[in-house]
């Protein structure tokens, strides 16, 4: 028995990282097949936009319905209905035409938008000593999803064809779904084996579904709405530069596809060095929060004009993009957590920054690719970015100010 329970939250983590897998991938498969899905499916630029900006805009549209679907379902039985649904979607984005792909695409958007909200539910829940920890591996696990499909998928459209490249990342959603399945059958064996524990349940659920204060208080949060521009900014770089970094590494740079999808995942894999630095400067090094914003907001203003005058210097970029990427996510998830009183309000609390943000951000791919169709340039669409990032800094500083006025 002792084993059992050692074993148990290892397992969760693995399954928590699994999930996390599938979280931001199948946006990113995207881009490096661009061209040859626009040409096989006869669309324009800002049409091909769609297909990562409608993901994003259900993260936003669909975050208060999700939120209701956990609190009656329960956190596992919603992990399972967003990998069914991951599943569904990708294997039916690419099987048809633009309305199939758009309706895969609104599959896959609305299944993420579950697992957006319940991956912080189960940190808060099973980690709840080991949170900052958690968070990093959490994001970093978001960033190594981004960073296989980014690199691979323009190899494999070589070798089977833009379709099948596609396609093939439901297993990353199959693997989870095993890993969770492993995680609830352990969970009912321990039930059957430990009666008393399930006494404990009951209030778990109970602290889910009922709400700890009145809704126009939790709204009146100053904290909630800096988290919400914060995250609004870190969102609208972050998918804009996704989106359109192969295309423009293609076109400017003169790089083939596959040497310019190889580049996305540098930019995305270096978001490792933020995923885990983050957290170590919060716990060893006691580096407020607010200040890491506002390091998140200098290096997301820096890389987009970097990416554009510099490009040569790529790896460089990639390195400060790496910071900004999972810094950003990290720091703003940890100020989530630390502010939410317990599991419900965390819920209500994450729902609401990424509902506001991720609706919000959704236009970042649509307005950078809109200002490159307008201007036949890039330069707009990268330099609006840089200026946007001033924000997230902005809102660092505001949430520096309400520290300090917290009572010791």
């Amino acid at each position: 028995m002792r084993t059992y329970r050692i074993q148990l939250p290892l397992l969760i983590l693995f399954a928590l990282l699994a999930l996390a897998l599938n979280l931001r991938s199948p946006l990113t498969a995207i881009a490096p097949v661009i061209d040859q899905l626009r040409a096989d499916l006869a669309i324009n630029v800002t049409m091909a936009g769609m297909l990562t900006s409608i993901p994003v805009l259900c993260f936003g549209i669909l975050t208060p319905l999700a939120s209701v679907l956990i609190s009656r379902t329960g956190i596992e039985k919603a992990i399972l209905i967003t990998l069914a649904g991951t599943i569904i979607g990708t294997l039916l984005r690419p099987a048809g035409g633009l309305n199939t792909a758009l309706a895969g695409t609104l599959i896959l958007g609305a299944s993420l938008t579950i697992g957006n909200i319940v991956c912080l539910m189960v940190i808060a829940r099973d980690f709840s000593q080991r949170r900052n920890m958690a968070t990093g591996l959490y994001t970093a696990a978001l960033n190594v999803g981004t960073m296989l499909t980014s690199a691979l998928t323009a190899p494999l459209a070589l070798w089977a064809g833009w379709r099948s490249a596609l396609a093939c990342w439901a297993a990353l959603a199959v693997l989870a779904l095993i890993c969770w399945g492993r995680v609830i059958q352990r969970k009912k064996r321990l039930s059957r084996q430990a009666p008393a524990d399930r006494a404990d349940r009951p209030a778990l659920k109970a602290r889910v579904n009922l709400p700890t204060d009145r809704p126009y208080s939790f709204w009146r949060r100053p904290i909630l709405w800096y988290l919400v521009v914060a995250f609004t900014v870190h969102l609208l770089v972050y998918y804009g530069m996704t989106a359109w970094l192969p295309t423009w590494l293609t076109q400017e740079a003169g790089m083939s596809a596959a040497r310019a999808g190889l580049i996305a995942s540098v930019f995305q894999i270096t978001a490792l060095i933020g995923s885990f630095g983050v957290p170590m400067m919060a716990s060893m090094w006691r580096v407020p929060r607010s200040l890491l914003l506002v390091m998140v907001g200098i290096f997301w203003m820096m890389t987009p004009a970097g990416m554009y005058y510099w490009p040569q210097q790529w790896l460089f970029w990639s390195l400060v993009s790496g910071v900004a990427q999972g810094g950003g996510f990290t720091a703003i998830f940890m100020l989530i957590m630390e502010n939410a009183r317990d599991l419900d309000d965390n819920r209500r609390f994450s729902s609401a920054v990424q509902g506001v943000g991720y609706t919000l951000a959704s236009v970042g791919p649509l307005i950078t690719g809109g200002l490159h169709s307008l201007t036949g340039s890039w330069a707009a669409s990268f330099l609006l970015l840089s200026a946007c990032s001033i924000l997230m800094s902005a809102m660092g500083v505001c949430v520096a100010l309400i520290n300090r006025q917290r009572p010791a």
